[in-house]
């Protein structure tokens, strides 16, 4: 170990070439040791200035403990003269591949590839500029070059706002992940004052009741084939349609969907992630649907015996010609194409189908937030949940109704509709009917009554 003369510390040469530089920073309670900083240079004049400068730290008011934090600041401060925004971006993405800095929580891999897409969108603008240099002018006047036709665009073509949305989330994000690496100041960061692009996509609007049942008429009149029940979950579930294409039958249960992850966007074999939430819920479903799935799973198995495939419990719900689950990408060409002879307005998304539901549940049936959160998915806002709650039988009352609104069949002598029957507590799909002597019966809710003793059930 060598030492620089009236100064504290030492160094010391390496096998590779390099220099190690050891600083003491006395008893550490945290590791109940003595603890020191270390830190590699290129050659030892650099280790010598390097001790020198810690020192001159102390000497001018600097706290011992502080050594590595003011350490880690000055060598981002000497990265950062020469860093550009392209390479930022690189070091922002590879924490976000490692789950280092932020939230600690690794990104998916649809997350990086957007990220990966923002960067390269900027890039010919100010993407080889250093960061110290790019000033909230420099973002603003790209963003309108952006929007533009004009020569000043140099992406080749006008981009919507919500791509320009994303594209100023990435940089917030970009010049946060900066300015908690110490890369600048919080007072240099030129998102500061850059304001969010305004939206100029239109309102989504939600289908009517009226229009909703109309949907449900077309798609159940018609056979049943696997591209239309996932329509009608989406309808009388409100999934996302991840959620959906990733169901399988083991996550359909006494009448309920297990909503637990959700379809990657990836060609291939299928795989899947958490929801966008990050949380599992379960969906009650409404009688008409439950009708619907309790055919089609019978449709589905006389399918794979004529394509000479096994079915399982892990079949998906919607399954492709493979048995396999459908890819989103094929679902939405799909889509795209058979909506135009569905009774929606034109352009009408599937998620639209997700809006729909949220509404009718809160609008028409006036159910409380709290279960059409609940029962959406949505994320609660905590202030909410402070003073209220959703419960089971809430929801399945919510699914009920809302199943009558888009699915009317009180003139139906259906089981479910008959003051003799009374619904299980336990599975959604079954129920006892009373008729005969009071002797209990356990019949399907879709059962038509064969007793001749049929009582139209009075609804409210």
């Amino acid at each position: 170990m060598t030492t620089v003369p009236h100064n504290k510390g030492s160094y010391s040469a390496r096998k590779n070439g390099s220099f190690q530089v050891k600083y003491p920073l006395g008893w550490s309670e945290e590791k109940k040791k003595y603890d020191e900083y270390r830190e590699d240079v290129g050659s030892e004049a650099e280790a010598i200035a390097l001790i020198k400068a810690i020192n001159d730290y102390i000497y001018h008011g600097g706290a011992v403990a502080e050594v590595p934090a003011w350490r880690r600041g000055k060598k981002a401060e000497d990265e950062a003269e020469g860093l550009t925004l392209d390479a930022l971006g690189d070091h922002f993405i590879e924490s976000r591949k490692t789950g280092a800095g932020l939230d600690g929580v690794k990104a998916e891999e649809r997350t990086i590839e957007g990220y990966i897409t923002c960067k390269n969108r900027i890039k010919p603008y100010y993407g080889d500029k250093r960061i110290k240099d790019i000033t909230r002018k420099d973002i603003e006047s790209a963003f309108v070059a952006m929007r533009s036709d004009g020569p000043a665009n140099l992406g080749g073509r006008a981009y919507s706002s919500t791509t320009l949305q994303k594209t100023h989330s990435y940089l917030n994000l970009v010049f946060k992940w900066a300015v908690e690496n110490d890369y600048i100041g919080q007072y240099e960061n030129p998102m500061n004052e850059v304001k969010r692009p305004k939206s100029d996509t239109a309102e989504r609007v939600p289908l009517t009741q009226q229009q909703a049942h109309e949907l449900y008429s077309v798609l159940s009149e018609r056979p049943l084939d696997p591209m239309r029940v996932g329509v009608l979950i989406c309808l009388f579930c409100g999934l996302r349609q991840s959620e959906m294409l990733a169901l399988r039958w083991s996550d359909y249960v006494d009448g309920r969907l297990e909503i637990t992850k959700s379809l990657r966007r990836r060609k291939g074999q299928a795989s899947f992630k958490a929801t966008k939430t990050r949380e599992s819920r379960i969906v009650p479903c409404p009688p008409a649907l439950i009708t619907v799935l309790s055919s089609w799973k019978e449709e589905q198995k006389r399918w794979y015996v004529l394509h000479d495939l096994d079915w399982s419990q892990d079949a998906p719900i919607v399954q492709s010609q493979s048995g396999d689950h459908v890819k989103q990408y094929a679902y939405m060409k799909w889509y795209r194409s058979a909506s135009s002879s569905f009774p929606v307005p034109e352009n009408f998304t599937l998620h639209g189908l997700r809006h729909t539901y949220v509404s009718l549940l809160d609008v028409e049936i006036g159910a409380a937030r709290s279960t059409s959160k609940k029962m959406s998915g949505h994320k609660s806002d905590q202030a909410f949940n402070g003073y209220s709650h959703s419960n089971a039988e809430a929801m399945r009352r919510a699914a009920s109704e809302l199943g009558s609104l888009i699915a009317p069949d009180e003139g139906l002598s259906r089981c479910v509709n008959c003051q003799l029957w009374s619904e299980s507590p336990v599975d959604a799909t079954k129920g006892v009917c009373w008729a005969d002597d009071g002797k209990p019966v356990v019949t399907e809710l879709a059962h038509e009554c064969d007793t001749g003793s049929f009582m139209m059930r009075v609804r409210n």
